[in-house]
């Protein structure tokens, strides 16, 4: 195999490489990293819940994440009344949900 001809082939070869890595590095920045699978059930005193926000619109289950002034994330259907009632609040409270 000639020189040339092995130096096309690498070329080739590292362009493929860079494709399959950009491509795959795409795909990934283009997954939400907070969606909800489970939900509680339990309404959570407003007192303990520091701030909330809703999950990306990629994530399969529309949801209301609430985060807890310890710092915990809670999952909550965004259908539930207590869930609407506690985003009121916290929107007339601060004029916009919090970060998580």
């Amino acid at each position: 195999m000639s020189v040339s001809r092995l130096t096309l082939l690498s070329a080739t070869l590292l362009l493929l490489i860079g494709a399959a890595t950009l491509t795959e590095g795409l795909r990934m920045a283009s997954v939400p990293r907070n969606c909800c699978f489970e939900f509680s059930d339990r309404r959570f005193p407003l007192k303990r819940l520091e701030s909330y926000k809703r999950t990306s619109q990629l994530c399969s289950n529309h949801a209301v994440i609430f985060r807890t002034y310890a710092g915990k994330k809670v999952c909550a259907r965004p259908s539930d009344p207590w869930v609407q009632e506690y985003i009121q609040r916290f929107d007339k409270n601060t004029g916009k949900q919090g970060q998580l």
